[in-house]
């Protein structure tokens, strides 16, 4: 992987899209994408640290906001039943909300994840050329990684009302970051939930339709379950 240490730096300090001081907050386990090199020097030489989602991928020649991403679309779909449209669960609504306002520097979302560099899924392992194995690179990002969400958390102004944090296999991990949060299980242990006097904060399975349990009658009991639960 031909990349300088400067590149390998910007790729690993990168927080995530949008706005840290708004509405909603996504947490998700590892930025997605490829690890093709080609891509990563763009991410290294052109993404700032906290990037416009939309703007940003302009970058990739397989750009296109308009093809939904069953993660964003879930997002999307979140957002719009919070917020109360009508349509939230339409693909044409999920399409424009991903395509105009999800991850925008100015807007309602914050998209961040636990770790930072771009992989296909939790299997594959293309950096050994970086870090000697998985478990090195946890250990040694994870705590820089938790200490950034923490700081942008508590800097944020105004705080998020929801922050969704999703991945089963990261549960723990996730109670780690927000660890000032008591979290219990609700909704038959589908998820886990605390809240301070700003945030509810939830704990998901990942956010993909179907397979992992996000139905639309999921989302929405809970969309109604946070909303129940918000302090503000």
């Amino acid at each position: 992987m031909d990349l300088t240490a400067a590149q390998i730096e910007k790729l690993l300090t990168f927080r995530g899209y949008g706005n840290p001081s708004d509405r909603f907050w996504f947490v998700g386990m590892e930025e997605g994408g490829t690890s093709d090199v080609e891509h990563l020097r763009i991410r290294a030489n052109k993404f700032n640290v906290v990037e416009d989602l939309a703007e940003s991928h302009k970058n990739f020649k397989s750009h296109n906001m308009s093809k939904l991403i069953s993660t964003w679309r879930l997002m999307s779909a979140i957002v719009g039943r919070i917020s109360g449209e009508s349509k939230w669960w339409d693909q044409d609504f999920a399409r424009d909300y991903q395509n105009n306002q999800l991850g925008h520097l100015g807007g309602e979302t914050y998209l961040t994840e636990v770790l930072p560099l771009p992989k296909h899924g939790l299997s594959d392992w293309p950096y050994g050329n970086i870090f000697d194995s998985p478990r090195d690179y946890f250990d040694k990002r994870f705590p820089y990684q938790l200490t950034s969400i923490r700081a942008e958390y508590r800097s944020a102004k105004p705080k998020p009302q929801f922050v969704i944090c999703y991945g089963k296999t990261y549960w723990r991990r996730h109670r780690q970051v927000f660890d000032f949060i008591d979290f219990q299980p609700a909704m038959n242990d589908a998820i886990q939930w605390g809240r301070n006097e700003s945030t509810v904060f939830l704990v998901t399975n990942f956010l993909d339709y179907g397979w992992t349990g996000f139905t639309q009658n999921f989302v929405d009991t809970l969309c109604e379950f946070a909303l129940s639960k918000s302090p503000n």
